[in-house]
């Protein structure tokens, strides 16, 4: 099954800006020990991680006094602290970048150059661009990096968008407005509405809808996709499948899309797949994360039912059936060695008298259910396909009355074979009723 569009491999990326990788740690730090402080407000919370993202210091703690705003070349600006503690003035532009008639307006000055060297930094992609994030007005690195981001600015709405107002850093003034109301914290960006891009080279941000710097030249990534509005490395042969909505990697001549199951799948397998109708577009049983959109690789189950493969190889380790209809997770073909050893050790390991019970089961595999079986606590094996996934629906008799029972059953065998307490036998079937062992 194709993946989406994954991280390409990581590369060592140069620092940006003048923060060194101890301050990083540092920040990174102040930022875990705000969030886990619970008896600061969340207003000044909010303020403290934006001033450490801006590169001042914590507010938390030792608080540094910030000059007043005052007016530099006939606009007004504000102060930050640079990582050598000097107070710098940032003119301030707009939230949105747009002209009267809708068309975005590339911009270069200091503002840009402060939003691209006081972002997170991303090793999730190799490009030469930051997105500015719609929804929220940030600047990332890459959608993955907004979303996991500990602590984003509130969302803005249309209206805000559309109004003027000063901003001093990379994130929106409002994050650290007083008065306002507190709002949610965190949000997931959508890709498909990213407009405008800042280049890494220049700090020029101008359209997204473009894979060469319009003012330097510069190429934001080998692959580039305007639908998706993605760069990056073309190692991994991404490409856009039209009929799942967004980029995938492995190349697009090794997949077919499956209009049934919702996905790609892999050529060579196509023609035998399983094909269950929707069953990517469901949550992984083990992790939760959507398994049509996730960037991990899937594993489809011999039951139908899909998984990540990680989450499956973790899950193997423990139990070997699926987490949602308990059919087991392998071929019977490869489960067969570690049934018939199973099934020696319950002929190995007769149990005692007090503890033998005739139980009812139903085989999670085939679906059958048979009446009057000696129990083990190793489990009981399923005479139709020789499975032990079976569960016991029933308990009819315990202890030394079971023991009797299946002693009367051995006694009957002598006559034609050697006994066997797991064979067939002509007791009438008893009503079933579910009950825990």
């Amino acid at each position: 099954v194709a993946m989406e569009v994954t991280p390409g491999q990581q590369m060592a990326f140069p620092r940006r800006g003048s923060m060194s990788e101890e301050e990083e740690r540092e920040r990174r730090a102040s930022i875990k020990a705000i969030l886990a402080d619970k008896s600061i407000p969340e207003v000044e919370r909010r303020r403290s991680i934006q001033q450490l993202m801006d590169g001042r210091r914590s507010s938390l703690g030792s608080r540094s006094s910030t000059p007043p705003a005052t007016d530099v070349d006939s606009g007004t600006g504000d102060y930050q602290l640079d990582s050598a503690q000097q107070i710098i003035c940032v003119p301030c532009t707009d939230l949105t970048n747009d002209s009267t008639d809708g068309h975005i307006v590339p911009i270069s000055n200091e503002q840009t150059k402060r939003a691209e060297l006081t972002r997170p930094v991303c090793s999730h992609y190799d490009r030469k661009c930051t997105m500015i994030a719609p929804c929220c007005g940030a600047a990332f690195g890459c959608r993955i990096c907004h979303d996991e981001c500990p602590i984003l600015p509130p969302k803005i709405s249309v209206q805000q968008a559309r109004r003027r107002y000063p901003r001093s850093s990379s994130l929106p003034s409002s994050f650290t407005n007083m008065n306002s109301t507190p709002e949610d914290t965190h949000h997931t960006i959508d890709r498909f509405a990213v407009r405008e891009v800042i280049c890494r080279e220049c700090f020029t941000r101008q359209s997204s809808k473009t894979n060469n710097c319009i003012n330097c030249g510069v190429q934001f990534g080998a692959y580039h996709c305007s639908i998706c509005n993605l760069w990056m490395s073309d190692v991994e042969r991404p490409y856009h499948c039209p009929d799942c909505g967004f980029c995938r990697v492995g190349g697009a001549e090794n997949f077919k899309h499956c209009h049934d199951c919702g996905m790609c799948i892999d050529r060579t397998l196509y023609d035998n797949h399983n094909c269950k109708v929707g069953k990517y577009k469901s949550n992984c049983p083990v992790c939760q994360e959507y398994l049509f959109s996730s960037r991990s690789a899937s594993h489809e189950m011999p039951c139908g039912h899909a998984i990540h493969w990680d989450c499956f190889r973790q899950l193997a380790a423990h139990d070997s059936r699926c987490p949602v209809c308990k059919k087991t997770a392998e071929t019977k073909e490869r489960m067969m060695p570690t049934w018939n050893a199973m099934a020696a050790g319950v002929a190995l390991q007769p149990v005692p008298p007090e503890l033998a019970r005739v139980v009812n089961i139903t085989c999670n595999d085939c679906e059958r259910s048979d009446d009057a079986r000696a129990w083990h606590f190793l489990g009981v094996q399923c005479r139709n396909c020789s499975s032990f996934n079976t569960v016991v629906d029933r308990i009819v008799l315990s202890g030394e009355d079971a023991h009797e029972f299946l002693e009367t059953l051995a006694q009957r065998s002598n006559f034609s074979g050697p006994f066997d307490p797991n064979a067939p036998s002509n007791r009438p079937r008893i009503s079933r009723r579910r009950s825990h062992v």
